[in-house]
């Protein structure tokens, strides 16, 4: 009798312990469709040329205002570090700059984020936009501090498929550059010119931060595409063919310059035409 009973108490254990262990492996509810919604202001275009009229290095403190973007650029390659790029469909893009690394584990490409601007600062750093959390007298920017971005960047929903890549020419995007800055775009008809394709996409770190490459088109039209030397693609080697290029758009003392997010975002298996 006493070992049916200790059967018994160890079979109820057994069932118990089972039943807790399933429990704590259990999925965590699926809140990645989740979005707060909340009240915006104003768009990014507004806020984007707000930023460029303010001329070249020069800043402003915002007040009580809110934007949303989707992720349209994260840190996960390399070529951006402590930084996203947002765009929302207004085709207005701002950077926002985080004092944080790993950030595509938060805020991956297509993440919705609100941004409550009340104390942060608008930057025009050589001529790009940029949101940051604080400006000295020298115009030396700081990052939203990792403890604070919670305060001002809060998460929507993920995917948010709103904001898509503008299709356009090579030669079109470099004579309306400004009016796609920190936005995402495609160029069609776009290669690597002589000089730039076949080699690494960007030099040794031991080089410096980061290298130019350049892409054309058939007719010659050229822009500059600039790779971190601290990129985790940046010993990979350009293709020699045509084809497509999608790509941030950014600016730099007047000149353009076009940044990819990896490189699946150059898709040139084309024939050239050098």
């Amino acid at each position: 009798m006493k070992l049916l009973r200790l059967s018994a108490v160890l079979l109820a254990a057994s069932t118990l312990l089972a039943s807790c262990v399933k429990k704590a492996y259990d999925s965590p509810p699926d809140s990645s469709q989740y979005d707060p919604a909340l009240p915006v202001q104003t768009t990014l275009k507004n806020i984007s040329n707000m930023t460029v009229g303010l001329g070249q290095n020069k800043w402003r403190q915002m007040g009580d205002t809110t934007v949303y973007g989707v992720v349209v650029a994260d840190d996960r390659s390399g070529n951006y570090y402590k930084q996203i790029v947002i765009e929302d469909t207004s085709i207005g893009g701002m950077i926002l700059y985080i004092d944080k690394s790993y950030l595509y584990a938060d805020y991956p490409v297509g993440r919705r984020v609100y941004v409550k601007l009340k104390g942060l600062y608008l930057m025009n750093y050589a001529g790009s936009p940029e949101i940051v959390y604080a400006v000295d007298a020298a115009g030396n920017t700081t990052p939203i501090p990792s403890g604070l971005v919670g305060n001002y960047v809060i998460k929507g929903k993920y995917p948010d498929n709103s904001v898509t890549a503008k299709v356009m020419t090579l030669e079109d995007l470099k004579f309306s550059a400004n009016n796609y800055l920190n936005c995402l775009v495609t160029t069609t008809g776009t290669q690597f010119a002589t000089g730039s394709y076949g080699a690494p996409y960007a030099g040794s770190p031991s080089a410096g931060s980061a290298t130019n490459r350049v892409v054309e088109d058939c007719g010659g039209v050229q822009m500059t595409l600039r790779n971190s030397n601290y990129s985790n693609f940046q010993p990979y080697l350009t293709p020699s063919g045509q084809g497509t290029l999608t790509c941030i758009v950014s600016t730099f003392n007047g000149g353009a310059q076009l940044f990819i997010r990896d490189t699946t975002d150059v898709k040139m298996t084309g024939t050239a035409c050098r």
